[in-house]
């Protein structure tokens, strides 16, 4: 159970420090999955400075609520959205669907089309 949660992160890590690796796993993807139609892994200033920001943005944010929980608590706005998410199965389904839905709407046209 603990197997892909582990290879996951591990994985990610070796296409960003083990050289040649990114441009082999960048090939199985293009031939398995775009027709044979290769693509080149490369890093751009923009797209190293867009993960950096992520990474401390996440960092950030799970310090505030690790150091901070009762403050976070106590604000009369998180009332409502406690409300929406009681932890039982169904809010998690119901919410897995909510962000779903929008995405295969978006993605439909792009289907039909070909």
């Amino acid at each position: 159970m603990t197997v892909v949660p582990a290879l996951l992160p591990a994985g990610s890590f070796a296409v960003g420090v083990v050289p040649g690796f990114a441009a082999g796993v960048a090939r199985a993807v293009s031939v398995a999955g775009s027709a044979g139609v290769r693509t080149s892994p490369h890093w751009t200033p923009a797209g190293v400075l867009l993960g950096l920001t992520s990474t401390v943005l996440a960092a950030g944010l799970a310090a505030i609520a690790v150091r901070r929980p009762l403050t976070l608590a106590q604000r009369p706005w998180m009332e409502s959205l406690r409300r929406l998410q009681s932890g039982h199965i169904g809010d998690y389904v119901a919410w897995l669907v909510a962000g779903a839905a929008p995405r295969g709407a978006l993605a439909l046209p792009g289907v039909f089309s070909g």
